[in-house]
């Protein structure tokens, strides 16, 4: 399988490489970030994104014990509070994504508007349900943390759909010991795949 997916890393995002970069305002300060990439080129999105996270599901259940796979999911504006939304958002609570142990949902106010903000635990048999909401939802982050993270922790300060990852939710990964992988790559690209930043240590753990 490892023969179909091209790996590149860097062991920091800041400084010109060919894996990922990010601008040093962009990332947490005085934080060095890594950053490692995997994608598959067979041409179609769906295929080649549930190829690479197959693969990186494997990855951190065997070079990372005791961590977690999470879908994190939430809105990207504000909505006013009905009592209407509030049941759609309680019927819907993991709706898309199967196979899971563990859901935790936060609210957040301001205004008298609101955002839901949801963690989602995944096993190996959710894999395909996640490809799909994310060919849909592209904001969406998957992120590997410790067992005893408080996950809550994430949902309750919530994030921005500005850029491809936020920068307080970067902060909050790395001081967990966490990797928090997005997807890359449009319907037109020659690739997709994902990406992952995190502590340098942790994401050559994975790349070796």
């Amino acid at each position: 399988m490892i023969t179909d997916i091209e790996i590149s890393s860097t062991v920091d995002v800041s400084k010109e490489n060919e894996t990922y970069n990010v601008r040093k305002n962009n990332l947490p300060e005085n934080t060095k970030v890594a950053a490692a990439a995997w994608s598959s080129a067979s041409g179609s999105l769906y295929d080649d994104r549930l190829l690479v996270l197959r693969f990186i599901f494997s990855l951190v259940m065997t070079k990372m014990p005791g961590f977690t796979l999470w879908y994190f999911e939430g809105d990207g504006g504000w909505q006013d509070d009905t009592r209407i939304l509030r049941w759609k958002r309680r019927k819907q609570r993991g709706i898309n994504i199967t196979h899971y142990s563990e859901l935790y949902e936060e609210m957040l106010e301001r205004d008298n508007k609101v955002k839901f903000f949801r963690a989602i635990s995944l096993s190996e048999l959710s894999i395909e349900s996640v490809v799909k909401s994310l060919n849909e939802d592209s904001h969406s982050y998957i992120i590997s943390l410790p067992g005893s993270t408080n996950i809550k922790g994430a949902l309750c300060m919530g994030w921005e759909h500005l850029g491809l990852f936020d920068k307080e939710l970067l902060r909050y990964v790395i001081n967990n010991k966490g990797i928090i992988f997005k997807v890359y790559g449009e319907f037109d690209d020659p690739e997709y795949g994902f990406v992952g930043l995190g502590d340098p240590e942790l994401v050559k753990s994975l790349v070796q």
